[in-house]
């Protein structure tokens, strides 16, 4: 199993980095394959925690408050109150939710669609993403386009993204706390991942800026395709 997990966490690590999105949702839907929707829920949300919270420290200059803090009054409610239903539904229920989430993101990738909701509505957007991101993980590519339309990019970009990504995993892991699902083997599946991951960092950080634009939007439309073969995978 590990001999999967852990390169699976350093690529998720290293596309995040580079294309501020993607990567979790690619761990979280390897690891459902392995260890079942629930258990994945807990155990990538911890490990990508780290993830996250290192991503932070590294773009922490380029951080601002007049996005960051208007989006986390949503994004953190919102997580929540997704965590707790995805504790008390049925497996197969996330599962599907988690299938709808990666078709939204193959569609924003591939057929452009976009997180229109405007920027001046960063709070209402945030909670609708942290619903889904905390019923079904990965709902954070959504976070993307909502920080985009506020006029960020480059390192003030995936520094707000991270920051938002980490509001996102700690109100879930409160809420999946809450619901029983934070267990001795999910904390030890997330401290294999989250080094992982934190490796993956620094390899996208090195490589960010020495690929072609091309090459970035490859790894952006790449990885929905392959999020879509592992989720209808973990479906059937």
């Amino acid at each position: 199993m590990w001999s999967l997990l852990i390169p699976i966490a350093v690529v998720a690590g290293t596309v995040t980095t580079i294309s501020g999105m993607g990567g979790g949702l690619l761990l979280l839907l390897v690891v459902t394959l392995i260890s079942g929707a629930k258990q994945a829920l807990a155990a990538t949300a911890l490990a990508l925690l780290f993830g996250n919270l290192h991503r932070v420290w590294m773009y922490r200059r380029e951080l601002g408050a007049r996005v960051t803090v208007p989006l986390l009054l949503g994004l953190a409610p919102g997580s929540f109150v997704g965590a707790l239903a995805a504790a008390w539904i049925p497996e197969q229920a996330v599962h599907v939710v988690m299938v709808g989430v990666v078709a939204l993101s193959l569609a924003r990738a591939w057929a452009g669609w976009t997180w229109r909701l405007p920027a001046s509505a960063l709070t209402g957007s945030g909670a609708i993403i942290g619903v889904l991101a905390g019923a079904a993980g990965g709902a954070g590519f959504m976070v993307g386009p909502l920080v985009l339309a506020a006029g960020l990019a480059g390192r003030g970009y995936l520094a707000t993204v991270a920051t938002a990504a980490v509001a996102m995993h700690v109100a879930r892991l409160i809420g999946y706390g809450a619901g029983g699902l934070v267990t001795a083997e999910v904390v030890a599946q997330a401290a294999v991942l989250a080094p992982a991951v934190l490796v993956g960092n620094l390899v996208g950080n090195h490589v960010r800026d020495r690929i072609p634009a091309a090459y970035q939007r490859l790894v952006e439309h790449g990885t929905p395709a392959v999020c879509v073969a592992l989720a209808l995978a973990g479906l059937g």
